[in-house]
């Protein structure tokens, strides 16, 4: 599991995202969104997603009075599967941002939050989408940062 924290000082708002999450990591994921008081029916719902151990799904969760998100990317089957999986999440994000600012859904405001989220995990993301060359020493070496 690899894990990046994002503080976004336009909005105050920090985004914790989870990448490779697999069922392993199922308590893991449900003590952080403990941690932002997440809804004891929301936390039921994230545990049997999680512990299903699919492929493919993921999950955000945003305390918006705390202006805390918790983002997961589960494992996926292939770079196509992750990239729809964190434009789905990154989506629910956004759209999270957006309610609890009254901001446009659609708007300008939304486009340049979704890009630049983009941007700052390009680092990450980029090791899952490119299929030019081998990644798995980067990914074994953010893995063992994290643990660190």
């Amino acid at each position: 599991m690899i894990v990046r924290d994002l503080y976004i000082d336009r909005y105050d708002w920090h985004l914790r995202v989870f990448y490779a999450v697999d069922c392993y990591y199922t308590r893991d994921i449900i003590n952080e969104l403990r941690a932002i008081q997440c809804p004891r029916n929301n936390l039921e719902r994230a545990y049997r997603n999680m512990a299903s151990c699919r492929l493919n799904t993921g999950l955000t969760y945003s305390n918006n009075a705390l202006r805390e998100t918790l983002m997961v990317i589960g494992t996926w089957s292939s770079p196509a599967e992750f990239d729809n999986s964190f434009s789905h999440e990154l989506r629910h994000f956004t759209d999270h941002v957006a309610k609890a600012f009254g901001l446009e859904t659609g708007g300008e405001d939304v486009a340049y939050l979704s890009g630049e989220i983009r941007r700052e995990l390009f680092p990450v993301n980029k090791m899952f989408l490119c299929t030019c060359c081998n990644h798995e020493k980067d990914i074994e070496r953010e893995i063992c940062r994290c643990k660190t």
